[in-house]
């Protein structure tokens, strides 16, 4: 009988207490807060998680100023343009930094790394704060193109805003332990 009692009981190996002492925190797609709490749920547009809202307002993004920055390098090279003022220059510099900065935030939503979330952030930012006060302009002037205008800067506040909220995913996350940094 007491044969049976003790084989029943479960006494902690050198693989539980290292398991126990090393233990994993759940992926950020599958928090268990999320799971307690159904009305919290982590989502993006109400279909996928901040993270993959951010990988893809990233590529979005990269596609679309890479698009730019090619057909104004193309705009440049042609015959037809004689005198290419400041603003050309200016503008290639501003896609440059923009293509930089995108990079480092995909990098950063792949990786899971939330400092290489905020540059884009704040870059992003200051360029809504820009569009705005020139929507504003010229709203008095163009009307119903600059309320257009309206709609993408409503547009890239949702994208500033889901990467912000990966990022705030990612900070509220415990750092990585030696032991599970090889995971």
């Amino acid at each position: 009988m007491i044969f049976l009692l003790s084989c029943s009981m479960d006494y902690p190996t050198k693989e539980k207490l290292r398991l126990a002492e090393h233990s994993v925190t759940p992926a950020p797609g599958s928090s268990e807060a999320s799971a307690e709490k159904p009305e919290e749920a982590n989502n993006c547009c109400f279909c996928c998680s901040y993270r993959t809202g951010s990988i893809s307002i990233a590529i979005f993004y990269l596609v679309v100023h890479l698009s730019f920055l090619g057909f104004g390098i193309v705009a440049l090279c042609s015959e037809g343009v004689r005198n290419v003022g400041a603003m050309v220059f200016v503008a290639l510099s501003v896609l440059t930094v923009s293509i930089v900065l995108i990079s480092l935030m995909l990098l950063g939503a792949v990786k899971r790394r939330h400092q290489y979330l905020l540059p884009w952030a704040v870059w992003e930012g200051f360029n809504i704060g820009l569009e705005t006060v020139g929507l504003a302009i010229s709203l008095f002037g163009f009307g119903v193109i600059a309320l257009v205008g309206f709609i993408f800067l409503a547009l890239r506040g949702c994208c500033v805003f889901v990467v912000l909220q990966y990022r705030g995913q990612l900070m509220a996350q415990p750092p990585k332990s030696e032991g599970n940094a090889q995971a």
